[in-house]
Formats: C-alpha cells, structure tokens, sequence
C-alpha cells in the first residue's frame, strides 16, 4: 500500500486489488498527519503559484539571482525577444497589454532559459566528466516535473531546464550526481561516497537545492 499527494494538491492512495477498500481507508487514517502535512503544503504553493503573473516587474531567477522582468514596445518584429542586461531581463515585442501577452512573455522566457541551460550544462558536465574521468554520451534538456536529472545504463544524462535558475554551485551538485551514476548505477553507499568525493558538502548543498523547490514550482510550473 501507498499513499501520496499529486502536485494538484490530490490525495491518491494505492492498494493491491486483493485488499479491500475499507483497508485502504484505515491505511489513509493511519496517515492522514503525514497526507494534512503533504497536501497543505501543495496547496499553499498553487495558491501562490496563481498569485505570480509573467508581468512588468515580476521576479524571476537566473543562476541563483533575482531579475526583474521589462517590457519594451517592438512593433517592426512578431516575436518576443529576451535580453538579460544584468540585472533584468529586458524582454521586447508586440506587446498588446493584454492578458494574451503573459503566455507569450512566458513561451519566450522559457524559450530563452532552455538555450542557456543547453550551453550551461554541457559545459559543467564536460569539466566535471574529465575531473571524475567518466564518460558520457547525449545530454537532453527537458521540462521534468519533479526531477532534476536522470542517467541511463548507456550514458545518456537528462536534465532539467530549470537548473539554470539554480545557483551554480547546486546546479553542480546535480550535474555530479548524475555522473557518478556512471561510476555506481545506484544509490547505495559506495555511489554517495562518489559524490562526497567530488563535493565533501554535498548534503548541505542538497538541502539549499530543497529550499529553492517552492519558488521554482511557483513560478515555472504549468
């Protein structure tokens, strides 16, 4: 038997078929401290998450650092470019001022973030590749719900676009995670030794990388 809370807020229980239902209600009583605990927290963050608007000002992160979001007008051009001057993100196109700008203004952001995450991580996970002397073959960047990585049997390293909003020293901490899998295709001992190896601070580093989880899923969640 199971119990989780879906990223909607869902409370989903999962028995085996020869159990019966008033089984599986006394298991979801046995833990509803821990179910109030999980589901008030999701819940807190959609409210949140409805709260934050891809708008004139608005907060975003990269590598760890705030930005705020500008608009500029750009009538000779049907896109939304993205311009990070340094300490915002100069953000320029057909603006409308209207609600069906917000997706765009997203779609564009998204866009952008992908293109750095793509050049970021390629080159960490190739400086951090030949200081562990492991080897790697496709790297893919995709939009993961609740990962930030993943390494298969064969060396192909995912990861998720959204390390780039990580401070680079927690973006680091993933990218070696997942090439000591090449090392030990595990989490036992012998893998996490691996990754102390390379970052005797790895723990407190996991949990800092804990503490961004909310804002990230706030804000950058569909």
């Amino acid at each position: 038997m199971a119990v989780s809370v879906t990223r909607e807020g869902e409370i989903v229980v999962r028995i085996p078929d020869r159990l019966s239902w008033k089984t599986g209600h006394e298991f979801a009583q046995r833990n509803q401290e821990w179910i109030f605990a999980h589901a008030s927290r999701i819940r807190e963050e959609l409210e949140k998450r409805e709260q934050f608007h891809w708008t004139e000002g608005a907060l975003l992160l990269f590598h760890g650092s705030p930005r705020k979001l500008h608009f500029e007008r750009d009538y000779e051009t049907e896109r939304f470019r993205v311009c990070d001057t340094g300490d915002k993100f100069l953000v320029s196109g057909p603006f409308t001022e209207q609600e069906e700008d917000e997706p765009l203004v997203k779609a564009a952001m998204e866009n952008w973030y992908r293109k750095q995450a793509r050049r970021f991580l390629e080159e960490r996970t190739a400086w951090w590749a030949d200081r562990m002397g492991v080897s790697y073959l496709r790297i893919a960047i995709r939009d993961q719900a609740t990962r930030w990585g993943s390494c298969s049997a064969r060396g192909n390293i995912n990861y998720n676009w959204k390390l780039v909003l990580l401070p680079v020293e927690l973006a680091d901490y993933v990218v070696v995670h997942e090439l000591a899998h090449r090392i030990e295709m595990n989490h036992s001992k012998d893998f996490w030794k691996v990754v102390e190896r390379e970052l005797p601070d790895y723990r407190q580093r996991r949990r800092r990388l804990k503490g961004y989880e909310s804002e990230i899923n706030q804000k950058y969640q569909d």
